[in-house]
């Protein structure tokens, strides 16, 4: 069996998110990813169809882990591994096999770019949890994770834990305003004691504009090559104005499509 990248790709009908600057930035993402899978032998899926239409209540960040497995099942879709990534997330065209590098694992990339974030976070949602001691530095982005069957009864306990506190977690999405699915999936994995394998920084690149990375050694002015695109192997385009994003993707796409070609 082939292992398979999951695209959540889903553009809700039930409300305006017109602060994203329309949806073409999806498109970009899919683009280079379908270029990833076919280097390396592997299937792209979408998931475009959530099964709660109520996206609001349900965000798609959350519906995603409720759906993926039987989503995957009646599209008769066989896989070994998956790779479920943010549709803000492009590869470099010379991204490594990532899938080599998880040892069938539960893999994820750290969170290192906002710990103010993440900290009101955790604190935030710690009282769902029975005030747990979480380990801040082993917090991970949710936006691209590594999994397979092994797993499947671990998210299946996060879907009924969040389920049946429905009311309080979207509450607090809205008085903590600290993510949806992030943090409340960090404390069942860490409280699970799940064995997480952590993927190398260069496959977390984000944070562009705040960490400078658009630019380039201007002092030397020999190599005008984003830091980000020299440096990073997965790029994601959070952690700045939403509206910016399909700009600066636009921008990026256009930069380096010719090596996806």
């Amino acid at each position: 069996m082939k292992n398979i990248v999951v695209i959540p790709a889903v553009k809700p009908k039930d409300k305006s998110l017109s602060k994203f600057g329309g949806w073409q930035w999806m498109e970009y993402s899919i683009e280079a990813w379908t270029y990833w899978c076919k280097k390396y032998d592997y299937e792209l899926v979408i998931y475009d169809t959530p099964y709660i239409e109520d996206t609001s209540t349900y965000r798609v960040t959350v519906q995603r882990w409720f759906d993926i497995f039987r989503f995957l099942e009646e599209r008769g879709i066989e896989y070994d591994q998956i790779l479920m990534t943010d549709a803000a997330h492009i590869p470099h065209w010379n991204c490594a096999d990532i899938f080599q590098l998880s040892d069938n694992k539960f893999t994820v990339t750290h969170e290192y770019d906002n710990f103010k974030w993440i900290y009101e976070s955790i604190e935030g949602y710690k009282h769902m949890f029975d005030n747990y001691d979480f380990d801040l530095y082993k917090y991970f982005n949710a936006g691209l994770v590594i999994f397979n069957k092994s797993h499947k009864q671990l998210i299946e306990k996060f879907q009924h834990v969040y389920t049946s506190n429905i009311k309080e977690f979207v509450d607090l999405q809205k008085t903590v305003r600290r993510g949806t699915d992030q943090t409340p999936l960090n404390y069942i994995v860490q409280m699970s004691g799940e064995d997480v394998n952590f993927l190398p920084m260069e496959y977390r690149v984000s944070h562009l504009p705040r960490k400078e990375l658009l630019t380039h050694n201007w002092q030397l002015n020999e190599d005008k090559v984003p830091f980000f695109i020299k440096y990073g192997s997965i790029w994601g385009f959070q952690g700045f104005d939403k509206a910016q994003r399909n700009s600066l993707m636009e921008q990026t796409w256009n930069l380096i499509k010719k090596n996806y070609e």
